[in-house]
């Protein structure tokens, strides 16, 4: 029988089931809305199909004849809107969805598997084995904490940052995987990370993460880059240099490995790999050339050099990361913003973006000069100081790619001179102006762990640009 406008009632009733199951699943806020349209009608309305083939689930995924298709969209403001420019991989190939949103992977690119990253939504990792797809992608605003190295393994830290996911005062945790001293949790030891000693057991760490995840948290994994206590001493042709020739050593007594060096790079990048499994993003930190005198590679390279391999880390990370299925972040100083240069780092936000999902310039008020950006004394004015940092990183970041801002903020009390307290108070004021500035979430950071509840409670009540 057929309806009067020459449809097949069956492709009716399943094309209205399928768009239910769609608004359903919104409704419950699962990631992977709808997998395998499996009539050929049905496919090709939702995805705009041209073969019309019927669309097949496999069970295993040995052997795929047929291309995996589909496409992926996102929520905006009541409706559906095409995600254009994901990054979707099956682990063996990576791609970018067009304006419309679609994918198209080969037989002999599918594994059974397939992960999604686009800045500002979950990230979504899941099997798959039918031959088409529709992925609708779920808002996400993080809400962090940092839990460093040598707490995360306590059950006492452990309990107490599930309490705080279970009061729903974050949705977020950003978790060391890789310290200053060079150290790394064996869930991401790699063959040199054994070789030179830098593996220290991890396995309360992966419980810890796997709890989260069954909790719906977003998990960030700290790899500490350059600044490295242990690698350069291994490998001193991979290191930074002093005048004489010897390693480098800066202001905290620690060696760095240098971003020059392929091995060097290739070396953070496949610890952020090794992790993957356990985390939904991969941020990189001391992803830089110090700042300090003596350093012999100053000598002999350009600000344009500089930046360029930092850049270059940062294309070889995203690469390799988002065909891992992670998302993947650095954290600048918050004056490359505003200074109009490198600050001799290497850091360019213009050219990171190009590459990466999430850029977190480190605004804390207490960071800035007397001075700087107008006002005689930074920490005084923590709103102003971070709206300022956060707006201009948005401005040079938005042309150049689809990285979004994340903040770090402060949650400890000022270092400078009047050495002012930082309560609930001067935290959400710069929560509130990171909303205000077009940033997307924020992580605070307090190694003591002394966060200010309040203002995690209270940035709940914030709208933020994207989502609203």
């Amino acid at each position: 029988m057929f309806s009067h406008d020459g449809w097949p009632t069956a492709a009716i009733f399943r094309l209205l089931t399928l768009i239910s199951i769609v608004i359903l699943a919104f409704i419950a806020g699962a990631s992977l809305r709808v997998v395998g349209a499996e009539d050929p009608g049905v496919a090709e309305s939702q995805l705009g199909a041209a073969s019309g083939s019927e669309s097949t689930a496999l069970t295993s995924a040995a052997a795929f004849s047929r291309n995996l298709t589909g496409r992926v969209y996102v929520w905006d403001q009541g409706r559906l809107r095409p995600a254009a420019q994901a990054r979707v991989s099956t682990g063996s190939a990576l791609v970018r969805t067009d304006s419309s949103g679609r994918f198209e992977f080969a037989p002999e690119q599918r594994t059974g598997n397939l992960s999604i990253v686009q800045p500002g939504y979950d990230v979504v990792r899941r099997p798959i084995y039918y031959d088409q797809s529709v992925v609708v992608l779920r808002d996400l605003v993080v809400r962090a904490i940092y839990i460093p190295f040598g707490l995360v393994t306590e059950p006492a830290v452990q309990a107490w940052a599930h309490d705080l996911v279970d009061r729903n005062l974050i949705n977020a945790v950003v978790v060391d995987i890789k310290d200053e001293a060079g150290q790394v949790f064996s869930i991401a030891a790699t063959s040199t990370v054994e070789q030179i000693g830098a593996s220290r057991d991890g396995r309360s760490v992966a419980a810890f993460l796997t709890e989260l995840q069954a909790k719906g948290v977003y998990r960030i994994g700290r790899v500490v880059t350059f600044l490295d206590g242990t690698y350069p001493r291994w490998y001193t042709d991979n290191a930074l240099h002093n005048f004489a020739g010897g390693l480098f050593i800066d202001s905290m007594g620690s060696t760095w490995s240098s971003a020059y060096k392929l091995e060097a790079r290739t070396y953070n990048i496949e610890i952020g790999v090794a992790a993957a499994d356990y985390v939904e993003e991969i941020q990189y930190d001391y992803v830089r050339l110090p700042y300090e005198n003596g350093l012999r590679e100053r000598l002999d390279r350009t600000e344009a050099d500089r930046v360029a391999a930092i850049t270059q880390f940062a294309q070889e990370a995203s690469e390799a990361l988002h065909l891992a299925g992670v998302a993947v972040s650095f954290d600048t100083f918050g004056v490359v913003s505003t200074a109009g240069n490198d600050q001799g780092i290497g850091q360019s936000v213009e050219g990171l973006a190009q590459h990466l999902d999430y850029i977190s310039p480190m605004v804390y008020p207490s960071g800035w000069h007397a001075g700087s950006l107008g006002f005689a004394y930074p920490p005084a004015h923590p709103g102003p100081v971070v709206k300022i940092n956060v707006q201009a990183t948005v401005d040079l970041a938005r042309p150049h790619g689809t990285a979004l801002v994340r903040p770090w903020l402060q949650d400890f009390h000022d270092y400078q001179a009047r050495g002012l307290r930082y309560h609930s108070e001067q935290v959400h004021a710069q929560i509130a102006a990171t909303a205000e500035a077009g940033g997307i979430g924020f992580m605070l950071w307090d190694p003591s762990l002394k966060y200010e509840e309040l203002a995690l409670e209270q940035a709940l009540t914030l709208t933020w640009s994207p989502f609203s």
